[in-house]
């Protein structure tokens, strides 16, 4: 039986949506008006993210699990927005952007998913960052704290949900309690310069 208008259109936009995610590699001349995720959000152009890298200028680290992806990170789940970074246990996290500390757990041990250690800032706007999977006593912050981009702001670790000692990033708006309600970022200092980070590629914050 021939499909109806109303049911291919929302099926060609998903995939439209979809080929728009991950052909969105070259950092130069894209715009917000046509990068989107998996559920119709828009990526803001490098020139116009107001998002560094969590992580110190001058260093790398890899991208092992990105946006709208497999695992937590697909796209039915609060997590499809995500980008988690391999680093050691103890590795330096800074903050992506400005903002007020307003939540800090730092009491998980690594290797144990009891406790997902974190901390979470908000940026003022409606929108909060969280990083996840924090060392056990890793937090240099604290509740209250006013945080400006590249401020040193705990140390990446293997706690809760994590597997592997990982930095799982993540913007969330209105809310930071879970389930949250994720948006897309891109990252003004990332090198190479990709709209949408990529699986397996080592990014330098530059």
């Amino acid at each position: 039986m021939a499909m109806s208008l109303r049911m291919v259109f929302p099926l060609a936009m998903t995939l439209l949506a979809t080929c728009a995610l991950f052909d969105a590699h070259d950092g130069s001349g894209e715009s917000a008006a046509d990068i989107f995720g998996c559920d119709g959000q828009a990526y803001a152009a490098r020139s116009e993210t107001p998002y560094d890298l969590p992580f110190p200028v001058g260093t790398s680290y890899r991208m092992n699990l990105g946006n709208c992806s497999t695992s937590y990170h697909g796209a039915e789940y609060p997590d499809r927005y995500a980008y988690d970074f391999g680093m050691p246990i103890g590795t330096m996290i800074t903050a992506a952007r400005a903002g007020r500390v307003v939540r800090v757990v730092e009491n998980g041990v690594d290797g144990s998913t009891s406790i997902n250690n974190l901390v979470v800032v908000d940026h003022g706007d409606g929108t909060f960052a969280e990083y996840m999977h924090l060392t056990n006593d890793g937090a240099l912050v604290a509740v209250g704290d006013q945080v400006s981009s590249g401020d040193d702001i705990g140390l990446s670790g293997n706690t809760g949900l994590a597997g592997y000692p990982h930095l799982h990033f993540i913007v969330v708006k209105d809310d930071p309690s879970w389930p949250y309600d994720p948006m897309p970022v891109s990252f003004r200092n990332a090198y190479p310069e990709d709209l949408i980070l990529r699986e397996g590629v080592t990014y330098e914050a530059r």
